[in-house]
C-alpha cells in the first residue's frame, strides 16, 4: 500500500517544504530527510514509507525557527492515517489537510499573522514574518497568543496547546492532501 501526500501551493510564490521524521515519541527531528520546492499554484505528489510518522514544515527559515507543523502518521492504530496542524511551535503560514476520500479536513486557510498581538510577531532566521510559539522551548505559555488563536481557529482545527486532542483526525485513506494558503 502506497502512502502519498499531494502538496498544493495555493499561494502566489514558490515554497520550500521539509519532511521531518520523528525520532521517537515526543522526539521531533530537525534534520529533514527530504525537501521539495513547489512553485506558486503548482502541486507535487510525494510518496512516504509505510508507517511514516513526522511533520511537514514550510521552511521559511531554519527548521527550529517558529513554524506551523503539519503532523502526520501513516498506518498507525488499525492502519489509519492520523493528521493535525500544530501552532504550538509557532506560525509561518496557514495549512489545511484533507483526505482524498473526503473523510477528514483540518487546519485554517486564513492568514493568522496580520491581526495577531504585536508582541508575538517575530522574524525568523531568514527575516520572514512569523508568530512566536504558544509554548516556547524555554517553557511557559504565551497566554495572549493562545487567546488570539482561540478566537481565530475553530475547535478541532489546530493544536494551540498540547491537550487540544480534538485536533487530531484519522482516516482509513492513505492519500492525503496538504494545501498551503499563506
Amino acid at each position: 500500500m502506497t502512502n502519498t501526500i499531494n502538496i498544493i501551493n495555493r499561494t502566489d510564490r514558490s515554497t520550500k517544504l521539509g519532511f521531518f521524521p520523528n525520532l521517537g515519541p515526543y522526539q521531533p527531528s530537525f534534520n529533514a530527510e527530504r525537501t521539495i520546492d513547489i512553485a506558486a499554484g503548482e502541486n507535487q505528489l510525494v510518496e512516504l514509507d509505510h508507517g511514516w510518522e513526522g511533520r511537514i514544515q514550510k521552511l521559511t527559515g531554519a527548521p527550529n525557527d517558529p513554524a506551523t507543523w503539519a503532523e502526520i502518521h501513516f498506518n498507525a492504530f488499525q492502519n489509519m492515517t492520523f493528521v493535525d496542524i500544530s501552532l504550538i511551535r509557532g506560525y509561518n503560514g496557514s495549512l489545511v489537510f484533507t483526505s482524498n476520500d473526503g473523510s477528514l479536513k483540518t487546519g485554517v486557510k486564513d492568514n493568522l499573522f496580520f491581526n495577531a498581538p504585536n508582541q508575538f510577531k517575530l522574524k525568523d532566521s531568514q527575516g520572514n514574518h512569523v508568530l512566536d510559539a504558544t509554548e516556547p522551548y524555554t517553557g511557559g505559555q504565551n497566554m495572549d497568543l493562545i487567546s488570539y488563536y482561540r478566537s481565530r481557529v475553530p475547535i478541532g482545527q489546530g493544536y494551540i496547546v498540547p491537550d487540544d486532542h480534538s485536533s487530531s483526525h484519522g482516516t482509513q485513506d492513505t492519500h492525503i492532501k496538504l494545501e498551503i494558503y499563506s
